[in-house]
C-alpha cells in the first residue's frame, strides 16, 4: 500500500506545477498512506509537507508506526531515509474511540457533500476533513496556502452511520 502512495505523491507532483500545493493533509490509521506520501518526498525529492489526522491512535504511536513503515519503504526503494521529525500528524480528531463519530466529523462530511457534492467516510476521510477544518479555524494554515486534501475512499460505509446523522 505505501509504494501505491509513492506513486500517487508522484502523479500529484506532475501536476503541482498548475497548483503549487503548499501542504498535503489525508487520514492516517494502518500507516501506508502517509508513510508512501513521505517515503515518495524522500524519493522524488519533495519539500511539500504531509500531515496525517489521526483517525485510531495517538500522536507518538501513531508517529513510530508511520516512521517505521516509511523506512521500510524508503529501504524498499533504495533512497534517503527520512528523519522522524519529518513524521506529523494531529491527533486531535480521533474523538471517544476508533470509528466512533465525533461532532466535528458529522460536520465536515455534511460541509463537503452539500457544498460540492463529494461522500467522506465517518471512520477516516470525515474525521480527515475535520482535521483540515479545524487547522483552518484554528489558523493552523495561512490564508494564501493551497492544500491539497487526499480523500482515501470508503463513502460506501456511511450507510452504516445513517443513525450518526
Amino acid at each position: 500500500g505505501a509504494l501505491g502512495y509513492v506513486e500517487c505523491l508522484n502523479e500529484i507532483l506532475k501536476e503541482n506545477h498548475k497548483y503549487n500545493f503548499s501542504k498535503i493533509v489525508h487520514a492516517t490509521g494502518s500507516s501506508g498512506t502517509q508513510a508512501g506520501l513521505l517515503a515518495g518526498r524522500k524519493y522524488l525529492n519533495s519539500e511539500i509537507p504531509v500531515i496525517g489526522v489521526c483517525v485510531r491512535y495517538e500522536k507518538e504511536i501513531q508517529i513510530n508506526k508511520v516512521y517505521t513503515e516509511a523506512v521500510k519503504t524508503c529501504e524498499m526503494l533504495k533512497c534517503k531515509v527520512l528523519d522522524k521529525s519529518e513524521v506529523i500528524v494531529d491527533d486531535g480528531y480521533i474523538g471517544p474511540g476508533y470509528g466512533e463519530p465525533t461532532e466535528s466529523m458529522k460536520e465536515a462530511v455534511s460541509l463537503l457533500a452539500k457544498k460540492e457534492g463529494i461522500l467522506l467516510d465517518p471512520v477516516y476521510s470525515g474525521k480527515a476533513f475535520a482535521g483540515l477544518i479545524g487547522m483552518i479555524r484554528k489558523k493552523q494554515l495561512k490564508e494564501d496556502s493551497n492544500v491539497l486534501f487526499i480523500h482515501t475512499g470508503g463513502s460506501a460505509s456511511l450507510s452504516a452511520y445513517e443513525w450518526a446523522f
